[in-house]
């Protein structure tokens, strides 16, 4: 059986996060079977209502598990394409409350700003090795 582009995905992401699919199942307060099933092509597709659990047990966007290519393994090796790809996450939240665009473009202008900073001290502190 061919399994989803939404059905691997999900299978992707909770593997990544180093979780089985029952608990996956009880996080996201579906049925175990659904999960096995999505994942092994058995069904196709979730109701959105599901596909909203699934995607907040697991810590993604919603289209985040339609968009995510499946043949791509997201290996993130450095600290600012981690945070580039939660900074363009479209339902990141505070407190279950979503950022609105004023809350994301300071968010992002302080870990700029933060990033910078280990920059300029590891610079600092090259240069007077260097010396």
């Amino acid at each position: 059986m061919e399994v989803s582009i939404l059905g691997k995905n999900i299978k992707n992401i909770r593997e990544k996060k180093g979780m089985n699919a029952y608990t996956l199942s009880k996080k996201a307060h579906v049925g175990a079977s659904t999960i096995s099933e999505i994942e092994s092509g058995i069904r196709q597709n979730l109701n959105s209502s599901t596909v909203m659990k699934v995607a907040n047990a697991l810590g993604v966007s919603f289209d985040y598990l339609y968009k995510a290519e499946t043949n791509t393994e997201y290996v993130i090796e450095d600290i600012e394409d981690a945070l580039e790809m939660v900074l363009n996450s479209e339902e990141l939240k505070l407190d279950d409350t979503k950022l609105n665009d004023n809350e994301q473009q300071q968010l992002k202008i302080a870990i700029t700003s933060a990033l910078n900073i280990i920059r300029f001290n590891r610079k600092n502190v090259e240069e007077r090795t260097n010396k």
